[in-house]
C-alpha cells in the first residue's frame, strides 16, 4: 500500500485484541497509528500534537467516550474524530455528538479505510 502523507491515526479503546486488529488495518492501507488502551493515555498522547484522525471505540453506553471526544475536541476541533459503536448498545443521548462519524464495529473492516482516507483528505 502507498504511504498516506505521514499522517497518524490514533486509536483509543478498552479492547486490546480489537485495538491491536483496527491499528494493524490502518497500517495496512498505510497510515501510521498511535494506540491507547485508556483515555486518559490517549489524551496525553493526542496533546503532543502530532495525531491526524482519532478512531474511539465506544464501550457500554458511551459516557466515558463523550468525555473524551469533548476533550479531544477542545485541545484541538479540527482533528476528525470516527466514533465506533456495537449494534447492540444502547448510548446516551448525545454520546456521539463530538464525532465527525460514527460507524458500527461490525463494519469497520470494509468502510473505516475509506473513511478515514475521506476525512483526511479534508482535513
Amino acid at each position: 500500500m502507498r504511504k498516506q502523507a505521514a499522517r497518524c491515526v490514533l486509536c483509543i479503546g478498552s479492547d486490546l485484541v480489537n485495538l491491536n486488529l483496527r491499528c494493524a488495518l490502518l497500517k495496512d492501507h498505510g497510515w501510521e497509528t498511535a494506540s491507547s488502551s485508556n483515555g486518559h493515555e490517549g489524551i496525553f498522547r493526542f496533546a503532543k500534537g502530532d495525531i491526524h484522525l482519532v478512531v474511539l471505540d465506544l464501550n457500554t453506553d458511551g459516557a466515558e467516550a463523550a468525555l473524551i471526544a469533548a476533550e479531544l475536541k477542545r485541545q484541538n476541533p479540527r482533528v476528525p474524530i470516527i466514533m465506533l459503536v456495537a449494534n447492540h448498545e444502547t448510548l446516551l443521548p448525545g454520546a456521539t455528538a463530538q464525532a465527525d462519524t460514527v460507524m458500527l464495529k461490525s463494519e469497520e473492516e470494509v468502510l473505516l479505510p475509506d473513511r478515514v482516507r475521506q476525512l483526511l483528505d479534508f482535513a
